[in-house]
């Protein structure tokens, strides 16, 4: 039991020496003695592997001598596993990362750290809850610890503004979860994961109320909307909310749902859900190509990313699945590193406003670099473990003959690549803008670097080797799913127990895109005879002038209109406003009639009480 409690236990003990210690430490202690925490949980995450690849399942009941119809406990698998690892590790780089990112703030660090320690305690209790009950509560953990953190300046309405919707969309849909394993423990009699009565009582209809709840947590379409609100949290809450301990919970309770009734609820609800998840995929880069922020751009990636995920776990077959929990820690490494990147430029410049920035590699060549590995890895490029991600998933729809799947995919690749280019060369490249002149830029520290070139690192050698992740961590949690997949993969992603066919197929095409790769990067470092002038349709640029931020984001809001016009979010802020509204009226109403009248009140309240007993 110690060894498997041992993570979380670490985490929570973490969260008390930050309120103990809390008068004590500097802002600078707190983030080191934060890291420590977890860091330590990670290190002791890793002795559960070889049990997970064994496919032994390690229990430990948290009440034992509870005498009631609920029992709460934990069960660590290897899908557990994979996400225990996830949020630790993630975690322990960002964390690392903010030590000097928050150095200078003058309060709310312990707030902040402690928080932070229990955010991803709460992930590991929710991957490793061996019932429905126990996962709700840390499912309910996370989104109140997502509320506070987003909320962090609570000073600025911005801030506060986004922490409602986050908490408001996030915690209604949640409902379809609680609705959900009510109706299952009224069939079944109990609640775990793994009992067959759990199986028998868990229909297509209970499914849909789960996914409804994972829509919302994991940003699907059209419960995506709360998502760029949230930019007004500190950068490292926006890295570890997108990266690893939010967005991916309701991630962990689609790919959770298979081991219930052996996943026959795939068959009535993998049509539905492929087609969410493929919106998802357009809808998100197409609103990020619109976007001039470059944290809000970031967040809509966030979006599209995400239907990658689900579309490898809707497809129901071992290939689909390995696929969606690779591309799960393909996509926690390059966004996290990517949000920190983001939170660095910011940190050095003040702004993170695309038609602000320009030319700040010269001064920033390490995030620069960072930057790119991290773009290309979302960008799906060869060499890094974007790429295998998305091989893995084109192979797994190609299986089951899901063409507009594919299609769809590389279409949001193209456009995610371009999207990035965009960001790229605005911020890093180019003649610095009006507004950067005369500003001191300086490079991130060596602490920021570390923190999110390490991540970076792992883009790259899990993009070479990605079979040093696959084996140890994703196979094991395959198998935990009932799924029956012996990895063969061997260098760049290739399976080879897919035929020589594919295998000599799949080296060719990578080995040419590199090649391609390092012509292009050749030329670009050929010196020009001479001046280079700037084609733009005919039409001179003003000297000095350069396609910028505002040109890119205009020219999709003119070709993707129709997408942007489908936007839900004014409804839902119609509706809310109307709920605002009736809810003043009443009590309006309610202060006039019943203010002055006690016993009035007391008494309906009363027959409300006896008709709700009588009805029961």
């Amino acid at each position: 039991m110690t060894s498997i409690t041992l993570p979380i236990l670490l985490l929570l003990g973490g969260f008390v020496l930050q309120l103990l210690l809390a008068r004590l430490l500097t802002p600078v202690g707190k983030g080191v003695l934060a890291t420590a925490a977890v860091f330590a949980s990670f290190l002791a995450t890793l002795p559960l592997v070889p049990a997970a690849m064994a496919g032994i399942a390690m229990e430990a009941p948290l009440l034992p001598v509870w005498d009631g119809p609920f029992s709460l406990g934990l069960r660590i698998d290897g899908l557990s596993v994979l996400f225990m690892l996830m949020g630790t590790g993630i975690g322990a780089a960002i964390l690392l990362f903010s030590v000097r990112y928050m150095e200078h703030e003058e309060q709310g660090t312990t707030r902040f750290y402690a928080i932070m320690l229990v955010f991803i305690a709460g992930l590991l209790l929710l991957s490793s809850a061996a019932d429905m009950l126990g996962a709700y509560m840390a499912w309910e953990v996370i989104g109140l610890c997502s509320y506070s953190l987003v909320g962090f300046w609570y000073r600025q309405r911005a801030a506060t503004d986004g922490a409602r919707k986050v908490l408001v969309i996030t915690h209604l849909a949640g409902y379809g979860f609680l609705i959900g394993l009510v109706l299952v423990y009224s069939r079944a009699g109990t609640l775990v994961w793994t009992d067959p009565a759990v199986g028998s009582a868990f229909t297509s209809g209970v499914a849909a109320l789960f996914i409804v709840a994972a829509m919302a947590k994991s940003v699907m379409f059209p419960l995506h909307t709360w998502i760029p609100e949230a930019m007004n949290a500190p950068t490292p809450v926006s890295a570890l909310l997108h990266s690893a301990c939010y967005v991916k919970a309701g991630v962990y309770l689609i790919a959770r749902m298979y081991v219930i009734g052996d996943g026959q609820w795939q068959v009535a609800l993998e049509v539905p859900l492929l087609a969410v998840g493929c919106v998802t995929i357009l809808v998100g880069v197409i609103f990020a190509m619109a976007q001039t922020d470059l944290k809000r751009l970031l967040a809509f990636h966030t979006v599209s990313q995400l239907g990658y995920i689900v579309v490898g776990l809707a497809l129901g077959t071992d290939l689909g699945l390995a696929a969606g929990l690779f591309y799960c820690l393909s996509h926690a490494l390059f966004k996290g590193t990517l949000f920190m990147c983001a939170g660095a430029i910011q940190h050095a410049t003040g702004t993170r406003d695309l038609r602000d920035l320009g030319g700040i590699a010269t001064a920033m060549p390490g995030t620069a670099k960072v930057w790119i590995v991290a773009a290309a890895s979302i960008a799906g490029v060869p060499l890094t473990n974007g790429f295998v991600a998305k091989w893995l998933l084109f192979g797994a729809a190609l299986d089951k003959g899901l063409l507009i799947v594919v299609l769809v995919g590389w279409i949001g690749s193209i456009l995610t690549a371009f999207s990035f280019l965009k960001a790229t060369v605005n911020a890093f490249y180019g003649v610095p803008s009006k507004a950067m002149l005369g500003r001191p830029v300086h490079e991130a520290s060596p602490s920021m670097l570390a923190g999110m070139g390490s991540m970076a690192g792992l883009c790259l050698l899990f993009g070479l080797a990605p079979q040093l992740l696959m084996v140890p961590v994703v196979a094991p949690a395959v198998r935990s799913l009932g799924f029956d997949w012996a990895v063969q993969m061997s260098w760049l992603g290739i399976l080879t127990d897919r035929g020589s066919i594919a295998m000599t197929v799949g080296g060719v095409v990578v080995l040419a895109s590199a090649m391609l790769g390092l012509l292009v990067y050749r030329l670009a470092q050929a010196p020009a005879p001479g001046l280079v002038s700037v084609y733009s349709g005919g039409e001179p640029l003003p000297a000095g002038d350069r396609p910028g931020a505002v040109d890119f984001a205009e020219m999709a809001e003119h070709a993707f209109h129709p997408v942007y016009s489908l936007d839900p979010d004014p409804g839902y802020l119609r509706i809310w406003r109307g709920l605002t509204s009736v809810a003043g009226a009443a009590q309006t109403a309610a202060r006039m009639v019943f203010e002055d009248r006690p016993l009035l009140a007391i008494g309906l309240a009363a027959v409300a009480a006896l008709a709700g007993v009588w009805l029961v």
